[in-house]
């Protein structure tokens, strides 16, 4: 894999990061702003850029390819939540704070970091087969997530299915269903999508540069489990891992494909989890900040030894 094109894409997603942070310092962005961008970026510029995936092949992958990134995609999300959950155990976290941790390391940042990282490492099909994973992320983190944010407390939250419902979910279906039907569209509307999907990238990477800089800096440097739960996350469990990815996938881009999305930093979504569930929001944030952070050595530097 050519790693000009990864450290070329972390220095562009990185700088973009460090602008969002300093717009905000200088109150261009404000947290209303990024209220309204993330409601923006889920519901309408992320499921654009993912529907545009299929609608701008003209060669679609072979279905065996499709079916087998689809039972790639079940395993990681289904199996990785008990796995953190034990690992986590194992090495002795705080009772209380052992679902959300292994919260963290489960579900990762593959929509606002990895979508961007895929489509420049593999194009389209990057971006299709990642809305694969998408909808399997999304049934995950609803099910198995909620049961890891009640892990360890009295509370129990029934699962409902119009949280499975979300913009991204049902449009990665819908280009699961034009790619097997074989559907075309009009250019003016492939392209009209296209280009609102093609804002996602920078929108993205400016929001969390956004919200790291809503965060007070000194509360980071407190506690040291959030940071060696991060070298764990981020550097550790991929090396340990890495073979068991080697071993099962044969392939060689749907192991790159795959390993990519797994490697991302902790999703912006344990944050929400973790206010929506009385959980530590302020340990979610902080593993969501530190994490992104570390992403900048971690990517780079594994994708050039590992793949």
């Amino acid at each position: 894999m050519n790693l000009s094109i990864i450290l070329s894409q972390m220095t562009q997603l990185f700088l973009l990061i460090f602008l969002g942070f300093f717009l905000y310092k200088v109150h261009i962005l404000s947290k209303p702003l990024n209220q309204g961008l993330t409601k923006l970026i889920l519901h309408v510029t992320l499921p654009a850029m993912i529907f545009s995936s299929v609608l701008e092949q003209t060669n679609r992958p072979p279905v065996n390819e499709v079916l087998s990134v689809f039972l790639i995609a079940a395993v990681l999300n289904f199996l990785m939540p008990f796995f953190c959950l034990l690992v986590v155990k194992l090495l002795r976290f705080p009772y209380k704070e052992q679902g959300l941790y292994a919260f963290m390391g489960a579900f990762s940042n593959i929509g606002f970091m990895g979508f961007p990282i895929l489509n420049a490492l593999y194009g389209e099909i990057g971006l299709f087969y990642g809305g694969i994973f998408n909808i399997i992320f999304n049934i995950s983190i609803f099910t198995v997530g909620i049961f890891l944010m009640n892990y360890g407390s009295e509370e129990k939250t029934a699962i409902r299915l119009k949280n499975l419902l979300t913009p991204g979910v049902i449009f990665s279906s819908l280009s699961i269903v034009v790619y097997f039907l074989d559907l075309s569209f009009p250019s003016v509307i492939v392209n009209t999508i296209s280009s609102l999907g093609s804002i996602t990238s920078p929108c993205a990477m400016l929001l969390i540069g956004s919200t790291l800089a809503t965060m007070d800096l000194k509360s980071i440097f407190n506690g040291w489990h959030v940071y060696f739960f991060s070298v764990v996350k981020q550097f550790i469990l991929p090396l340990i891992l890495f073979p068991l990815f080697r071993f099962f996938i044969k392939d060689d881009f749907l192991l790159g494909l795959s390993f990519i999305l797994y490697m991302m930093p902790t999703a912006n979504t344990a944050v929400l989890f973790a206010t929506n569930y009385h959980k530590d929001e302020h340990l979610a944030a902080k593993g969501v900040f530190i994490t992104t952070v570390f992403s900048m050595v971690s990517i780079p530097l594994l994708i050039s030894i590992l793949l």
